[in-house]
This record gives C-alpha cells, sequence and structure tokens, in this order.
C-alpha cells in the first residue's frame, strides 16, 4: 500500500507563492534528469540525441560551417563516449551494451504553447549541453595532461576544447534558428509562470558553471609550463585558438539575446527589477 502524506499541523497543506527559479527548474524545462546514469545509459542518450538533430539539421538556415561545427562537436562526443567505454574496458566490466535507441521525439503537448520552434530550442538546449559535459570531461583530461608533463596531449586536449567551443557557438544558433517572432510569441512565454518559475535563466546552467570553474583551473595549471620550446610555442597557439574560439561564442550570444529580446531585459532581470519595485512600493 502507498504512504499516506500529512502534514505536521495535521491539515491540507497551503499552497505558498512560487519562488525563483532553480536549476531544478531550468532542467525540468529542457527535459534533462540528473542522477548517476552509467556509460551505457550516457550511450544511449548520445546517440538518441544525435539522432534528433541530424534530422532535423537539414531543416534549419544553419550556413554550412555552422552546421560543420555541430557535426564536429557530435563526433567529438561520440568519440569521448567511446573512448570511455575502452577506458572502462581496460578497467573492469563496462556494464551492460546500450539497448535500441530511440529515434527523434516530435513536438508533443508536454512542451505547452509553441510548435517547431520551441522543439527546436529544447532541442537544441540538450545538444548545448552534451557538448557543455564533453567539454567538462575534456578539460579534466588535459588539466591531468598537465599535471603529468604529457605536452602533446596539453596541445590536443586545447584543441579539441576550441573546437567543442565552436560547436557549442554553432549549437546557439540551431536552438534559436526560427524567427524573432516565434520566440516573442511561442518560446518565451513557456519560461515563464505558469509554465515556468520566474525569474528562469541560463545562469541556471549547471553544466556551463562547471566548464567556468574548470576552465580557470586550466587556465592557471597553463601560467607556467616546462614543456620544450617547439612544445610551449604549440600550446601557447592552442591558448591563443581557444581564447578566440570563447570571444566568438560571448559575440554570438550577445547577438542572439539582442534579436529576441531587442530591449535586452531578460527574464531573470525582468523578475529581480520586479520585486525590488514590489518592495519599494510597500515601503
Amino acid at each position: 500500500m502507498a504512504p499516506l502524506t500529512l502534514a505536521t499541523d495535521a491539515r491540507i497543506p497551503v499552497r505558498t507563492a512560487a519562488g525563483a527559479a532553480t536549476p531544478a527548474d531550468y532542467d525540468r524545462y529542457f527535459h534533462i534528469v540528473r542522477h548517476a546514469p552509467d556509460l551505457a545509459s550516457w550511450t544511449c542518450d548520445v546517440l538518441r540525441l544525435q539522432a534528433a538533430v541530424l534530422a532535423d539539421l537539414p531543416h534549419t538556415a544553419l550556413d554550412d560551417s555552422q552546421r560543420a561545427a555541430v557535426l564536429t562537436g557530435l563526433l567529438h562526443a561520440s568519440h569521448s563516449t567511446l573512448t570511455a567505454w575502452l577506458r572502462s574496458a581496460a578497467g573492469s566490466a563496462p556494464g551492460p551494451a546500450p539497448g535500441p535507441v530511440p529515434g527523434p521525439v516530435p513536438d508533443g503537448p508536454a512542451d505547452g504553447p509553441g510548435g517547431g520552434a520551441l522543439h527546436r530550442w529544447k532541442l537544441g538546449h540538450q545538444l548545448f549541453h552534451l557538448l557543455l559535459t564533453t567539454m567538462n570531461s575534456t578539460c579534466d583530461d588535459t588539466l591531468a595532461a598537465v599535471g603529468e608533463e604529457q605536452w602533446a596531449s596539453v596541445r590536443h586536449g586545447l584543441e579539441r576544447l576550441r573546437t567543442l567551443y565552436d560547436a557549442a557557438t554553432a549549437a546557439m544558433a540551431y536552438a534559436s534558428d526560427f524567427p524573432a517572432s516565434a520566440y516573442t510569441h511561442d518560446v518565451r512565454p513557456t519560461m515563464e509562470p505558469p509554465f515556468a518559475a520566474p525569474g528562469f535563466s541560463g545562469t541556471l546552467n549547471q553544466e556551463h558553471r562547471v566548464l567556468t570553474e574548470r576552465t580557470h583551473a586550466l587556465k592557471a595549471a597553463l601560467g607556467n609550463l616546462s614543456a620544450p620550446a617547439p612544445l610551449l610555442a604549440a600550446i601557447r597557439h592552442e591558448e591563443a585558438l581557444l581564447r578566440a574560439a570563447r570571444r566568438r561564442n560571448r559575440k554570438a550570444h550577445a547577438a542572439i539575446c539582442e534579436r529576441c529580446v531587442p530591449d535586452g531585459a531578460s527574464l531573470l532581470y525582468q523578475h529581480t527589477t520586479g520585486q525590488r519595485s514590489g518592495r519599494a512600493t510597500c515601503e
């Protein structure tokens, strides 16, 4: 028999006002589930997401370089996943093999109002998270290579991070590949009450927060290297290219925000300024 949950005051619970959006609200919106997945279930998710993006990519307005960047990012995610299988097999049994890979999931009523734009917005963000996760693992591997003075691996890790940054930039373009009016009328409302908690924001992205922390750690680790001159020059060159990729990413994100929200008033800004205004009125 299922348990009956009762309040400590022996009364029907009172519905409290919704607080600001949390990382859990962000994950719920983009259909991200957090637990401790094994490598097999992770592989299934990678393949499912790849299938969905590959099916939709021909219908986008992305240019050839953006499509190539998305495909390169998917390839890196697959490569990192296969490498993880090899590492697991070298140590111990990797667990059960992946099961059948589900095909792309069409839009459904669970996504709230909207159509193709909303589906692409959410699918594109899942792709973005897949790439960020791959970048975080690549940062870990590159940091380990620095500690072990494996200079060729350090250079290769920086190169991979740069291409993944460009892939993430293309993923943002993919996620927002619809008219600005569709964002205004079909997408943005689904990130506001009653569909989502107030103050919904990309700052709730946990993978990006980890990437920021790991990037700072990698920058510090690369500060003083004792690598031989030719390798050190190659590493510094890759560092410069990585910084340029980060700048492209920030510039592209700002352009998307300007196109979709010309006044720059994010949902988080609207929520926080609304709260301040409400307090000022009361006082």
